[in-house]
């Protein structure tokens, strides 16, 4: 994977020139304003495009020459695809594709556990048994504050280092199995296989926030950088029961610059 976290000396390898042919003319009548229009053809192009992490996009002088527009438009269009991940800047050498993010399924650590996974990773930070708060109570529909929840902080995998961290409860009644998979993955021993539970559906919302100090050293990240995180809650019915329940509550962590999301919607 190409990387360009800082600014170089001299030109990186170039793969390939961007091309910018297919891109329409931009609407100099439209209320939207020229660099926001400018900014998405790009980001299109760059998503349609087989482009290698690395490939040079267009100068600010071919860009001005391509669209007529001057680099007051240029400058703030190409602030845009960085801020978004898009593309990366070198001083001195121009801009260059990102490296693609990683798409990751929003699941939490139920499923991951039921599911098997050959590229998928679990380190398990913490685990315990303890009584709910407030907010885990209200998500996962407990009335008992001495109920008992397995508590898991996990870092996960995906095809690359440091995808995702889950902060995950569920009540130890209904997903009896997850405190001991999650004792055995923190010592490295085999964990046992769960059973039990028929999974329906899930609700997540995704925020934009910024990194801590811990939540960036565990994601390969820097504090401060963005973070996308969710609140995800996970349905289902126990083995024998007819009542569908909400079985897990996580809170999901992700890197802005790494990731993309992917939620299939019923």
């Amino acid at each position: 994977m190409i990387k360009f976290t800082q600014p170089v000396q001299g030109r990186p390898k170039q793969s390939a020139v961007v091309s910018l042919d297919g891109i329409g003319e931009l609407d100099r009548s439209s209320e939207v304003p020229l660099y926001f229009q400018l900014a998405v053809a790009l980001k299109a192009m760059l998503e349609v495009g087989t482009w290698e992490a690395g490939a040079r996009l267009a100068s600010e002088r071919e860009l001005e020459e391509e669209f007529d527009i001057s680099r007051a438009v240029i400058r703030p269009a190409l602030d845009l695809l960085v801020s978004d991940g898009a593309i990366v800047r070198v001083k001195g050498s121009g801009a260059f594709v990102a490296p693609p993010r990683c798409e990751v399924q929003v699941t939490g650590l139920v499923r991951l556990s039921l599911e098997r996974h050959d590229d998928l990773a679990i380190t398990v930070r913490s685990v315990r048994q303890r009584q709910p708060d407030r907010t885990v109570s209200h998500f996962l529909e407990i009335e008992d504050r001495q109920t008992l929840v397995t508590h898991v902080t996990a870092v996960v995998d995906i095809g690359q280092p440091s995808v995702f961290l889950i902060d995950s409860f569920s009540t130890v009644a209904h997903v009896p199995w997850l405190l001991p998979i999650a004792r055995a993955l923190e010592t490295g021993a085999k964990p046992p296989k769960p059973s039990g539970l028929d999974l329906t559906r899930a609700t997540v919302s995704i925020e934009h926030t910024f990194f801590g100090e811990w939540a960036s050293s565990q994601l390969g990240a820097l504090a401060g950088d963005p973070a996308l995180i969710g609140r995800f809650v996970q349905f289902g019915r126990a083995q024998g029961s007819h009542r569908e329940r909400p079985l897990e509550f996580a809170r999901l962590v992700y890197s802005a610059y790494k990731t993309q999301l992917a939620c299939e919607l019923t």
